[in-house]
């Protein structure tokens, strides 16, 4: 067999096919192509196809020949006769030659098994006939696009080879079956075994297969042997490279930090926690949103819209919409100038309403009504869409973006209550209520909201009497009360904080007293998230129950009356998991210089016409950034479910929930509204992960959580997203700095003052301090710094005015230091 295949290998090579060319060699390939198809039926595929390989071969092994007549002797010459006979003697001579290897090839094909499948035989040979039209990369091509990754053997030659390992790798050959031996026919299952014996004849004999212990245990693989590898061209090189060098190859194996492959899925408590939207970017609603706005705008110049929208929202980009500028941009942190209630409102004005402010009203309040739903549970919901006439919604900021993006979660609900609700039936979405001052962004509204009813402005139930009075002995007034209030971009447009604080005290009083839940959004800007903050204390301080907070003392009331007034109760639902002071809301009103702030930030894609209107071609997708705050009147949760927050809570999510058993006595048990929440995007650095949360305890805490704490808890922190609720645990915890910046109204003056006595107050001398400890009161820091000057709007100071200013404050200082 080995000699067949060393046979037809040389047979196969460029150079054994010119050997028996002869004379015929100054004949093209394609016609020498052509001759010996015509002289040999080897390499005629149809002559193949007509007989049997049995026939064929007994055929083939007698080699024919085959003879070129001469033209008569009596019509040439005796020189001519001699030639012509001469060259007719060569060309029958090479003809037989030509069967005789044809009759090799045949007992080679056979002994090798491939005469058994007539048309691969055929197309082999047609293939090895084609070999000199070929280079050896392109043949080596063809072969690989012929026979794939298993080739058969004797195909390739050692350059050949090579030139494979390198295009394609080290090829594989295929593996032949063994014969089977002629005993191994049908029927005969169990062969015999024959003996000879000292007189010649043979006896059988008897005989049991032995099973090995490979037989009877079964086969176990170790996952942590890599199989065995064969050397590779480019192995053995670098092996020979190492060895050169007098080193060693030292191969690694990286594993996946954040997703390894023997890690279990997420824990369900992490599951629990997770905040946001599922895909984390939300695909505006083609039938709902942007279909119709798209309808409507394209009643008007695309042009027009543009330009009325950058005129009205700050310029390209629309810094001043519901869009988040970056704060390298360095820009004001100014209000949305169009709000729902505004009452003179142009139709290009309406247009940029809805073009530009739909989009993330829509996105960003979606985003909080699905944490929402998730921390209220699907009972809640199913509550409001099965009570009499459905939930009373009041979108009292929105335009109407707020009405749809909680008929969206109602219709998700409801699907899920109903699962085969036919489509285009109607959804109980309940009743609607949307503030439009104008009549130009009403007419708009209801174009896209069906059902809808809309106020030119909101009811004032602060300042209605709540029973007959001495003046007025009629009945109060009947109220509307709302199950569902949204109220996004709603503070930031009021100036005063008191006028803020009404404006709110307003909108909890249209509230349902039995389980209403009011909404409050901002831009995630420094000032946005102080109007939510300034909200949140205001609520907590005068409305909100907590344990040691119950009473309310409003000591400008009716003298006559009782000013203590007793609060009633109700819950943060998000994002906060405390009822304490903010702590990233240190002092009440504006601060500047403040670097730390609560916010979020949910992706959506925008739709055409705002790309068109901001002129985007880089990205078509926004990051929308917002503090927001969602607080339920009426339920308090922490009563009825048994949640328990404070610095006890924190302890157990610093322990973790993710086994049952605990090491603490007396462990709370877990619930999402008493785990810390991420403040911060997680930093996953190599090996560990830092969190920045907001514990329950009223605090900003840094958390590690490193490989070595939990594989679990590793691998669930890899996946954690800003804003998500964490309940695994963590192995260290510090408190983080904070950058909570100034009040307003501290000048440069004021804050070197004040740095100088601190810098008195902490001198190391006793005796110092106790000489001027009476002193210090009558001190005027004052007189000893000079007067900086106040600059005016729009003025230019020289910057060699600035130097010099800065000047003489420092020398002030070093004065009253070594004073």
């Amino acid at each position: 067999m080995s000699q067949s295949r060393e046979l037809l290998r040389t047979f196969a090579r460029p150079s054994g096919s010119r050997q028996f060319r002869g004379s015929a060699s100054r004949v093209t390939p394609t016609q020498q192509r052509a001759f010996t198809r015509q002289a040999s039926p080897l390499v005629s595929s149809s002559s193949l196809a007509r007989r049997s390989n049995t026939e064929y071969a007994a055929t083939r092994r007698q080699p024919q020949r085959r003879f070129v007549s001469a033209p008569a002797a009596s019509d040439l010459p005796q020189s001519s006769k001699t030639d012509q006979q001469t060259a007719a003697d060569d060309i029958n001579a090479l003809i037989e030659k030509i069967g005789e290897n044809e009759a090799q090839m045949v007992e080679i094909l056979e002994e090798l098994e491939l005469m058994g499948e007539e048309d691969e035989v055929n197309e082999l040979v047609e293939l090895i006939t084609q070999r000199d039209e070929h280079t050896p990369e392109s043949w080596v091509h063809l072969v690989k696009q012929r026979f794939g990754e298993e080739l058969p053997e004797g195909l390739l030659n050692d350059a050949e080879l090579q030139i494979y390992a390198r295009l394609y790798g080290e090829p594989i050959f295929r593996q032949e079956e063994p014969m089977l031996e002629e005993a191994e026919e049908e029927g005969e299952e169990d062969p015999s075994l024959l003996r000879e014996t000292s007189e010649g004849d043979w006896e059988e004999v008897e005989y049991k297969e032995k099973h090995t212990a490979e037989d009877d245990v079964p086969v176990v693989y170790d996952m942590d042997v890599s199989p065995e590898e064969e050397e590779t061209i480019a192995m053995r090189r670098t092996r020979e490279v190492a060895e050169q060098l007098g080193g060693e190859i030292m191969l690694e194996q990286f594993e996946n930090e954040a997703v390894p492959d023997t890690a279990p899925r997420m824990h369900p408590n992490t599951l629990a926690g997770k905040s946001g939207t599922d895909p984390s970017t939300i695909h505006l609603p083609k039938n709902t949103l942007t279909g119709p706005i798209s309808i409507i705008l394209s009643e008007f110049s695309n042009k027009h819209i543009a330009e009325t929208a950058r005129n009205l929202f700050g310029g390209p980009g629309l810094p001043h919409s519901t869009t988040t500028a970056p704060p390298r941009a360095q820009l004001p942190q100014l209000p949305i100038p169009l709000h729902a209630s505004q009452r003179q409102m142009g139709e290009m004005e309406a247009n940029a309403y809805l073009a530009a402010l739909y989009p993330g009203i829509y996105a960003s309040t979606l985003s909080v009504m699905i944490e929402i739903r998730k921390r209220m549970g699907s009972d809640w919901i199913r509550r409001l869409i099965s009570q009499e006439d459905g939930p009373n919604v009041l979108d009292a900021s929105g335009g109407g973006a707020g009405i749809l993006a909680w008929r969206d979660i109602i219709r998700a609900e409801y699907e899920l209550m109903v699962p085969d609700h036919p489509e285009g039936l109607p959804i109980p979405y309940g009743r609607s209520t949307v503030l439009t001052g104008s009549v130009a962004l009403q007419m708009r509204a209801s174009a896209m909201l069906d059902n809808t009813t809309f106020l030119p402005r909101l009811p004032d139930y602060v300042h209605v009497r709540e029973k007959p009075t001495f003046d007025d002995s009629r009945k109060a007034p009947k109220r509307k009360q709302y199950d569902v209030i949204i109220a996004p971009h709603s503070l930031l447009g009021l100036e005063e904080e008191y006028e803020r604080k009404q404006h709110v005290e307003n909108l909890w009083a249209l509230l349902n007293p039995n389980g209403g839940i009011l909404i409050l959004l901002e831009k995630g800007r420094q000032k946005g998230f102080e109007a939510i903050a300034g909200a949140r204390e205001m609520l907590l301080k005068r409305h909100i129950a907590s344990p040691g907070s119950t009473e309310y003392d409003n000591f400008l009331e009716d003298p006559d009356e009782s000013p203590v007034i007793q609060k009633e109760p109700g819950m943060i639902i998000a994002p906060c998991t405390n009822h304490s002071t903010c702590p990233m809301h240190n002092s009440a009103g504006a601060t500047k210089g403040r670097r730390d702030y609560c916010h979020f930030e949910q992706r959506y894609i925008r739709p055409p016409f705002l790309q068109r209107i901001m002129g985007a071609k880089d990205r078509n997708h926004e990051d929308l950034k917002f503090s927001y705050i969602a607080v339920q009147r009426g339920v308090d949760l922490r009563q009825t479910q048994g949640i328990k927050q404070g610095a006890a809570a924190t302890d157990a999510a610093f322990e973790g929930f993710e086994d049952e058993t605990s090491d603490i006595p007396d462990k709370l048990a877990f619930h999402p509204l008493a785990l810390p929440r991420a403040v911060y995007p997680p930093m996953k650095r190599r090996g560990h992960v830092i969190f920045d949360l907001c514990t329950p305890a009223g605090n900003i805490e840094r958390w590690t959580v490193p490989r070595s704490y939990s594989r679990q808890a590793y691998r669930d922190a890899r996946k954690s997203n800003w804003g998500d609720l964490w309940a695994l645990g963590a192995k260290t915890r510090i408190p983080r700095n904070l950058k909570l910046g100034e009040k307003h109204g501290e000048g440069k003056k004021e804050r070197l003052a004040r740095r100088a006595a601190n810098k008195m107050r902490d001198d190391e001398d006793g005796d110092f301090e106790n000489e001027y400890e009476d002193e210090e009161d009558d001190y005027d820091y004052e007189e000893e710094v000079p007067d900086t000057p106040v600059r005016n709007k729009g003025q230019r100071i020289p910057s060699w005015k600035k130097h010099n200013d800065k000047k003489k404050l420092r020398q002030a200082e070093s004065k009253m230091s070594a004073e």
